[in-house]
C-alpha cells in the first residue's frame, strides 16, 4: 500500500503540490555545472586545435593514380606509415586535415585502410611515406 493510498489521492495531490510549490528549492544547473564545465571546455579546446589544422592546410601537388598506389603498395609491404591528403573539401570549403597512419589492407571497392578508416583510393590527391624513425 502506497502513502497515496493511505491519505487519499485528493490529499496526497495537494502534498506534493505544496512541498514543491513552497518547500523544495531546485539548484537547477548549479549541481551539475562543474561536470560540464571541463568536458565542454576540453571539446572547445579540441575543436579549436581541429581548426587550427585546417587553416594550415595547402594543397599538395596532385599524384597520378598509379604514383599513389605504388606509394600504398610500399607502405602496406614495409608496415611503414603513410600520410594522404583526400580530394573532399570542409563545408567551409578548406581541404580536409590530412588522413596519416598505417596501411591496414585493401577492400574490393579500390578501397585502402588507413588508420581504421576505409578511403577509396579515387578520393586521394596526395600520399607519402613517412619514414622510420633512425636510432
Amino acid at each position: 500500500m502506497t502513502y497515496a493510498d493511505q491519505i487519499g489521492a485528493a490529499a496526497f495531490q495537494r502534498l506534493t503540490a505544496d512541498f514543491f510549490d513552497h518547500r523544495y528549492q531546485d539548484r537547477g544547473m548549479k549541481k551539475w555545472q562543474g561536470y560540464f564545465l571541463s568536458d565542454h571546455t576540453a571539446a572547445l579546446k579540441k575543436q579549436a586545435a581541429a581548426e587550427a589544422l585546417l587553416q594550415d592546410q595547402t594543397a599538395l601537388p596532385q599524384q597520378s593514380e598509379a604514383e599513389i598506389r605504388r606509394v600504398l603498395a610500399a607502405a602496406f609491404a614495409s608496415g611503414q606509415s603513410v600520410i594522404v591528403q583526400l580530394r573532399h573539401l570542409t563545408p567551409e570549403g578548406r581541404l580536409a586535415a590530412p588522413l596519416g597512419g598505417k596501411v591496414a589492407g585493401y577492400t574490393d571497392w579500390d578501397e585502402v585502410g588507413i588508420a581504421g578508416v576505409q578511403v577509396s583510393i579515387a578520393d586521394i590527391r596526395h600520399s607519402e611515406l613517412v619514414p622510420f624513425p633512425r636510432r
